[in-house]
């Protein structure tokens, strides 16, 4: 009997409706993207920081071609920072995912470079890809 309760009680939590956002607040998913680019604008402004000193970042201008690639405007990330942030597991949950996502990225970028170095190292050292 206390195994058809906990299946019950777990169709009716699958079947709640959906937390309503209020307008304008980007869902879930599509936020998390945001902070992603976000994510990687900062990373990049650090190394331009290190690397290119005195010069000036045009943080405004990479924050606005993100906001353009995701069609949402900046007042529009901003009233979805403030809704997610008040729910601060939320809010970790979503970086918990931008993290993930950017392990994965690195995962497969250094993958590629492992293959293509390998293919490379390949053709330089087997005497048979030479051509005669």
């Amino acid at each position: 009997m206390t195994r058809a309760w906990l299946i019950g009680l777990l169709i009716l939590a699958g079947c709640a409706p959906k937390e309503t956002l209020p307008e304008g607040v980007l869902d879930r998913e599509h936020f998390t993207e945001v902070v992603l680019g976000a994510t990687l604008i900062e990373a990049r402004m650090n190394v331009e920081r290190t690397t290119e000193l005195g010069a000036a970042i045009p943080m405004d201008r990479y924050y606005d071609d993100l906001f353009k690639e995701q069609g949402i405007d900046r007042a529009q990330f901003e009233k979805s920072f403030n809704h997610y942030a008040e729910q601060p597991l939320v809010m970790k949950a979503i970086y918990d995912d931008v993290i993930d996502r950017l392990r994965i990225r690195k995962d497969d970028g250094l993958q590629r470079d492992t293959l293509r170095l390998a293919k490379d190292t390949t053709f330089a050292t087997d005497p048979s890809s030479e051509m005669k």
